[in-house]
């Protein structure tokens, strides 16, 4: 199979190019921050020590809250574009992934990463990076300004305080990251299977009792349950030792000036001032690393969303002239056998064979979702991977086993297959495909709501927009994956001479008699 594998990059570098320098500002802003705000308490403990005026101090605290209110404001915006810019790199490489790769797991780690974890992206230039740039920043800026209020000896021993108070926060956080671990793929397990549960639940409560219909996904949920216990334990025990380490570094430093003899009091009251707060930001720390763990995984997410397999397109694209297909010694499943047939232009294909015999598989190969491991598939003696996608695409048009209906109107869903269609060709379309009884039915015509994914639509009215669409777009092969299944004989006869009477060459799959659709040539796959 020729399939071209982007090279994954390193977690960071997935982080559009054009954003980093946005966030490399703004982390430059949160040291600064951080600096300013250590300047102004070592002002304010300086002026403590000799009795001095606080006009500087307030001046710098206000320098200091200008700062971080820009840092912050600027956080929010780069925020903004971060998102975006995700949302766009995710968008181009989903518009070249290769079909076939779009599996229930990759659909259910999509709709995580859209819906859940790019728009908390947002929240780091603002936040994470403060809790990662300025909380260590600070403590270690106003232990610099302990040697200028006291001497460097006091400045050693905050630092080792700091120290202590900040491998005390690790050793608990380690715990917590152990906990932690799990929780990510536990989230996607139960994403899957809801997703799984409202897609089929009309068959779970038809098959099943209504109880027994949830047995599956009550598993899942309890699991994430359990385990976000388990996180809450050990996320208490974590805020517990991150009190106590808060408070350790003042009183590691009262008792320091005990020991060592110091009598000044203003000096004493600086100084644990100053320890205080630069104590504050470590109970931050505390609690980053499920931070840390959550967007490790949503950068792996966003990976392996950007980098997905793509099928190999030829810079300079070939023109077919007529849509004429050829299948050259293909296997379309590892069980079946290599199949060889010309499809000449005007040519009625019936697909044949028995449930899983790759039918499906075949006219998804056909449509190039895949290339073949085996064997060659030409239009008009063109190579597949000789073609543009959009050429491809322009040649073919395709209905598949189920019609995908979108939440919106009945227009919008057939003017999928051809946007400049006018109102006028989307309701002679529509009709054609005998769908006038729905247009019919309201005042709106073809402009009425068809609910939530088609929930408004019957299968079979659901079937009849999908094929609507496909002739819409006046493509030269139209291939039908059991595209009318869901009608009775008398609405799928109409529907078929609609079909012959537009189409140029057809493919289709029917366990129903191929008569009606009056077939030129019978593969049958085995």
């Amino acid at each position: 199979m020729n399939t071209t594998t982007t090279q994954q990059p390193h977690l960071l570098e997935v982080i559009p190019a054009a954003t980093r320098p946005r966030l490399l500002i703004v982390s430059i802003g949160w040291i600064l921050a951080a600096a300013a705000e250590a300047y102004a308490y070592t002002l304010l403990a300086l002026a403590i020590v000799n009795q001095q005026s606080p006009k500087w101090v307030l001046c710098s605290a206000l320098l200091a809250s200008i700062i971080t209110i820009v840092v912050t404001r600027n956080g929010f915006l780069t925020g903004v574009r971060l998102a975006g810019d995700l949302f766009a790199a995710l968008g181009h490489a989903l518009s070249s992934a290769k079909l076939s790769w779009f599996n229930d797991q990759r659909r259910a780690v999509l709709s995580k990463t859209a819906g859940q974890e790019i728009p908390n992206f947002m929240s780091i230039p603002a936040h994470q990076l403060q809790t990662f740039l300025h909380a260590p920043c600070l403590p270690l800026f106003i232990c610099i300004g302990l040697a200028f209020v006291a001497d460097a000896g006091t400045m050693l021993v905050a630092l080792t305080m700091i120290a202590i108070a900040f491998a005390i926060q690790l050793w608990a956080q380690y715990d917590l990251n152990k906990t932690d671990a799990r929780r990510h793929q536990t989230e996607l397990e139960s994403t899957t299977a809801t997703i799984e549960l409202v897609e089929h639940l009309t068959l779970l409560r038809t098959a099943a009792s209504p109880a027994r219909a949830l047995d599956s996904i009550q598993q899942k949920w309890t699991q994430q349950e359990n385990l976000l216990n388990k996180i809450n334990r050990s996320a208490a025990c974590a805020s517990l030792i991150a009190t106590i380490a808060n408070v350790l570094p003042m009183a590691g430093m009262a008792l320091y000036c005990i020991l060592s003899g110091i009598s000044d009091e203003r000096l004493i009251l600086a100084t644990i001032l100053l320890m205080g707060r630069a104590g504050a930001p470590l109970s931050a720390l505390a609690t980053a690393g499920l931070s840390i763990n959550d967007l490790i995984a949503t950068l792996r997410h966003f990976q392996q969303l950007t980098h997905p397999p793509v099928l190999p397109e030829a810079a300079e694209t070939r023109t077919p002239h007529q849509p004429r297909l050829s299948l050259h010694n293909i296997v379309a499943i590892p069980s079946s056998t290599a199949v060889t047939t010309d499809i000449p232009a005007g040519a009625r294909l019936h697909v044949a064979g028995i449930s899983g015999s790759g039918k499906s598989t075949l006219l998804q190969l056909c449509m190039r979702f895949d290339d073949p491991t085996q064997g060659e598939i030409r239009l008009d003696g063109i190579p597949l991977p000789q073609l543009t996608y959009q050429t491809l695409v322009n040649n073919m048009a395709y209905v598949a086993q189920n019609p995908i209906i979108f939440t919106g109107t009945l227009a919008e869903n057939i003017r999928i297959g051809r946007f400049e269609a006018s109102d006028a060709e989307i309701e002679a379309i529509a009709r054609k495909c005998q769908l006038g009884a729905v247009i019919d039915r309201a005042e709106t015509g073809i402009n009425q709501s068809v609910g939530q994914q088609g929930s408004a639509l019957s299968g079979g009215e659901q079937q009849r927009v999908a094929i609507a669409r496909a002739l819409i777009k006046n493509a030269p092969i139209l291939i039908l994956d059991e595209a009318t299944s869901a009608l009775d004989e008398h609405t799928e006869q109409q529907l078929i001479n609609t079909i012959l009477e537009q189409c140029t060459t057809l493919i289709f799959v029917s366990h129903r008699s191929s008569a009606p659709w009056q077939p030129t040539q019978t593969l049958n796959m085995s």
